[in-house]
Order: structure tokens, then C-alpha cells, then sequence
């Protein structure tokens, strides 16, 4: 609480600042549109469903990771959980582990994000579980192929490369669901660099790379390609929330883009810090649980079913979830360029433990660590460090806010006066 009032609200590194966003009503026509729906829907009568974010990455995207932490893993507990707070159960099962994402997670549960929500922590996890798939083959499915090759949408995804990187490699799709009073976390995709992805080291070491400038000599240009999918209904208007937001200055402020059905926005989003506004904020979202098995469920009949380790938590109807298709490729100057990025040979590769010592050095040059330090530092204490010292999201600006912190998520880390410290701010606080 006592962070003052008059902080500045942004400090974006310069190399993520005045980068392009578009945006294109009727970028999906309107067969395409059906299509896709019909896919989302067929996918989500499975038995993975739509996970969370949380667990969709594990479950759906990327199968295999050859480092999915920094060593800092820890045992489950006996009863399941984790013992540190930001810890969550890798997918395996034996492990506690940084999520994937905990920097997007850390800075949305502290601050309330964009339109700092004030809510405890176990809200503030349910508000941003957002439900997706994460699919690599793009071939796979004839309409995401058709769609992904049309020549409006080539020249709206190419509008957003570098001019002198025209040569597109698509690598991924996405299905992305939201409930009611969900959003998506302020962030940044996960970034790409010559020699190291998300199938090498976790994707928040990668946020961290991309954040502190270090590596740009190796960093892969990218196109994000965002379509609505969700219908009229969803966002009735912009009072209906869900407005894709992004900061292409040293502002707190976004700018904003409509989620209108079958609109599409163009950005690179390794490089352009973005989010989405809270959707129908009026409405509390399920509590769930980041320990437990979470996923929403298609049911037939538009009706969609929100379960909890295998239990409904809360049904659904077609017309009230956000829906997005999320397309993702790489710019290249050249297909030569192309090919040996594909090709990566050993000696472009990056281990994780050069990553690591890289930007250890980098601490210590900034006086965060002594050498000494470096050598013995515990791992989870070394993440937590190299997220607090990078990793620069905006804080939410004096319009939203005037203290920049979510002080309804303090009482978490009060021990035994946490519940003293929640009666005092409960009248503070949403929900």
C-alpha cells in the first residue's frame, strides 16, 4: 500500500515501442466463419476439451519441452498441491513448477491488469483461466488451411512483417474461449529466437529474453492474426468488454481494438504488449482451482459445460462465451533464411544453461547479484529475480487506478493475519 500514487505507470523497454497493429472488419467470410465454428465445437466434445491456459499448453500444444523448468522444480505435496505460492503442478504430476506463463499470471494477480480488477487472488486466477487448444499442423484441417492461404488475409498477416521479411512460416493456430468476466493477461506471445523456442526452455525465460534486450540479434520477427469467432450476441457493444488492447508507446494508457464476429487484428505479439478487457466484467467468474483439472466442455445444442475435475461447475450457452481463432507465423527475408531457421544446426543453439549465465552476468553488471551470489543462488529465487528485474508490464493508469496494486491480493501472503487483513479490505474489493 504504500507504493506512491504518482509512480510512473510505464517503463517499456524502447526495442517494444512503436511497433504496427491492424485491424480488419470481415477479415473471415462468413462460410469460413461457420466452418471453424463447427470445428471449435467438434473439438471441445473430446476428452481434453478446452483447458485452461494454465494446462492448455501441456495438455494441447507442445508435447514435448526438453527443459519445462529452470530447475527449480519441488515435489507435490501429499495432498496434491504446491507448496510455494507461485508454483503449480507440471504436467507429469511429480513436480511443482513456474507455470509456463508466470509472468503474465504474476503481474496480472499484483496489479488487476489494464482495468485493475481488485479482487483476492483466487478470483483474480478464475478471471484469467481462459480456455484454448494450441495446434502445431496447420494442414491438418482443410478450412484453417483454406482460410490461412486466402490473399486477404496473407496481405493483412504480411502487413505486419518487416518489409524486408515478406516470407511468412506459418507454425501455429490457436482456439481461444472465454466465460463471462474472464480477459486475457496482459503479455507478450511467446517469442522465438535463433536457437531456442518453447520446445527448448519455458516460455516465461523466453518473455525474460525478449524483455531485457539481450538477445535481439537472434529474435524471429513474428504475425499474430487474431479472428472473432463468437457470435453478434457476445458483444452486443463495448460495454460488452473483450476489446483487444495493446501499447505501442511508454504510455499506461492502450489503445483498443472492437472483437466485432469475423473482425480480425494483425500484430506482432512477441514484440507488442497486448491484452484483452475484461469480458461482460459485470458477471463474477467460477471460482477455479489452479491446482485441479479444469476445462470447458461443449455439450451439444450450443449448451457448454465448465467442469472441475471431471464435475460441472457451471453451463453455458454458445451466445455467451468469446471466441477466437489465433494464427501465428514467422517473417523471413528468404526462403533461404526460412530453411536454415528450420534447420537450426547445433551451433545456433542455445543452451539453457548459456541462456542462464547471460543474463546472470547481466544481475550482477547491474548490481542485483555479487558474483558470489551467482554461484549459490537457489533456482526459484534466480527466476523470481530475473521476472522481477525484466519483465515490464504497464501498471494500470490513474484512470483505473489510483494505487497500481491489487492490495485485495495481499491477503494470500499474510499468514496468520490474512484473515483479519481480508475483513478490513473486503469493502474495498470486487466480488
Amino acid at each position: 500500500l504504500a507504493v506512491p500514487l504518482a509512480v510512473k505507470r510505464a517503463h517499456i523497454p524502447q526495442h517494444l515501442l512503436g511497433h504496427i497493429a491492424l485491424h480488419q472488419d470481415d477479415l473471415i467470410d462468413a462460410e469460413s466463419g461457420r466452418k471453424l465454428n463447427e470445428i471449435l465445437r467438434q473439438m471441445g466434445s473430446d476428452a481434453i476439451g478446452y483447458p485452461t491456459n494454465i494446462a492448455a499448453d501441456l495438455k494441447t500444444g507442445v508435447k514435448k519441452v526438453q527443459h519445462r523448468h529452470v530447475g527449480e522444480a519441488k515435489p507435490v505435496e501429499a495432498d496434491g498441491s504446491c507448496s510455494h505460492h507461485l508454483l503449480v503442478r507440471d504436467g507429469n504430476g511429480s513436480d511443482c513448477i513456474l507455470p509456463q506463463r508466470i509472468d503474465v499470471g504474476k503481474h496480472f494477480i499484483m496489479t488487476g491488469g489494464p482495468e485493475a480488477i481488485r479482487e483476492p487472488y483466487e478470483d483474480m486466477i478464475s478471471r484469467v483461466s481462459s480456455f484454448g487448444r494450441y495446434l502445431f499442423d496447420l494442414k491438418e484441417l482443410l478450412v484453417v488451411e483454406k482460410l490461412f492461404e486466402n490473399p486477404k488475409f496473407l496481405h493483412f498477416a504480411k502487413s505486419v512483417c518487416p518489409k524486408d521479411k515478406q516470407v511468412l512460416d506459418p507454425f501455429q493456430f490457436n482456439f481461444i474461449l472465454s466465460v463471462p468476466g474472464q480477459t486475457v493477461a496482459l503479455h507478450l506471445d511467446s517469442p522465438y529466437f535463433l536457437g531456442a523456442t518453447r520446445f527448448q526452455v519455458p516460455q516465461w525465460l523466453l518473455a525474460v529474453m525478449v524483455f531485457s534486450g539481450l538477445f535481439q540479434d537472434r529474435f524471429i520477427d513474428q504475425v499474430q492474426v487474431v479472428g472473432y469467432l463468437h457470435d453478434q450476441m457476445a458483444v452486443e457493444d463495448r460495454s460488452s468488454g473483450g476489446l483487444f488492447l495493446y501499447y505501442d508507446e511508454n504510455s499506461a494508457t492502450p489503445k483498443s481494438f472492437p472483437s466485432s464476429p469475423l473482425s480480425g487484428i494483425s500484430v506482432d505479439g512477441s514484440k507488442t504488449l497486448h491484452a484483452a478487457g475484461v469480458f461482460k466484467p459485470e458477471v463474477k467468474t467460477p471460482f477455479l482451482d489452479k491446482d485441479k483439472d479444469n476445462a470447458l466442455f461443449y455439450a451439444g445444442d450450443e449448451r457448454w459445460e465448465l467442469r472441475s475435475e471431471g464435475e460441472v461447475v457451471q453451463r453455458y450457452n454458445s451466445s455467451q462465451l468469446r471466441m477466437t481463432i489465433v494464427y501465428r507465423a514467422r517473417c523471413f527475408s528468404s526462403e533461404e533464411e526460412r530453411q536454415r531457421y528450420l534447420k537450426q544446426a547445433p551451433e545456433d543453439m542455445l543452451s539453457l544453461e548459456g541462456i542462464l549465465e547471460t543474463l546472470t552476468n547481466d544481475l550482477v553488471a547491474r548490481r542485483k547479484l555479487s558474483r558470489e551470489q551467482a554461484k549459490s543462488i537457489d533456482r526459484l529465487d534466480l527466476a523470481v529475480m530475473l521476472l522481477d528485474t525484466y519483465i515490464k508490464y504497464p501498471l494500470p493508469d490513474l484512470q483505473h487506478a489510483m494505487v497500481p496494486l491489487n492490495y485485495c491480493a495481499l491477503p494470500r501472503r499474510a499468514g496468520r493475519f490474512r484473515e483479519p487483513l481480508s475483513r478490513i479490505l473486503s469493502p474495498f474489493c470486487q466480488g
